[in-house]
């Protein structure tokens, strides 16, 4: 394959060009299939000249990881004008879309973080406390609670697995995956706290999933 034409670039350019190729290639491809010579002839320069801008294939992965966790806060951020729950199905959607068309690379992210890489674990960390804050913001009075942080936290885990394990086997339709979620996020709050010390807008769709529970049963049944 010819190289591209070489194009000069100043460092911050070049740089934003190396990560953005990055986010293209790994979104595709596992990381462990990704060559630095594939990066390096994708972007028309030499691999020694990549390991200008950083210095390291980790080092380089690691900014790739961190532009994907700012993609999809960028891509799930809600619009604070609309109803609160509307805000939250958005976000389940955009966060679901993002998985389907970035696969591999959201696994980097997530499945990164249990690895022993601090780097990486702080990343995830932080892209996880961000968009909890988010979920939180959305309840209110009530978010500012630490158990519902805590509740927050845990169901944001179940979603990363949920969607990854849907991605790989397409157990349901995909709707049913985005309620699945919203019903999930609505229970576990509840469960952490008094009716009477949750949103009127919560109470209602908390009783609407209680009350859905038993007949989904029966019919399971």
């Amino acid at each position: 394959m010819a190289s591209r034409p070489r194009v000069r670039l100043d460092p911050q350019d070049r740089r934003a060009q190396l990560i953005a190729l990055g986010l293209q290639i790994l979104s595709a491809r596992p990381a462990s299939q990704v060559a630095v010579d594939d990066i390096a002839e994708a972007a028309g320069i030499s691999r020694g000249l990549l390991f200008h801008y950083f210095s390291s294939k980790r080092e380089f992965h690691l900014a790739v990881v961190q532009a994907a966790a700012d993609e999809l806060l960028t891509a799930t951020d809600p619009d604070d004008t609309l109803p609160a729950l509307e805000q939250l199905r958005l976000g389940l959607e955009a966060f679901v879309s993002f998985i389907e068309r970035k696969h591999e690379l959201y696994v980097a992210l997530v499945r990164g973080s249990a690895g022993a890489d601090p780097d990486l674990h702080a990343i995830f960390e932080d892209h996880r406390d961000k968009v909890a804050g988010r979920v939180c913001r959305v309840l209110g009075d009530a978010g500012g609670r630490p158990e519902v942080r805590t509740a927050v936290r845990g169901w944001l885990a179940f979603c990363e697995e949920t969607v990854l394990h849907w991605m790989a086997h397409r157990t349901m339709r995909r709707q049913q995956l985005v309620m699945l979620c919203e019903q999930v996020v609505v229970a576990a709050v509840a469960a952490v706290l008094p009716p009477e010390d949750l949103p009127a807008w919560y109470r209602e769709q908390a009783a609407a999933v209680a009350a859905a529970v038993p007949a989904d049963a029966a019919a399971r049944d």
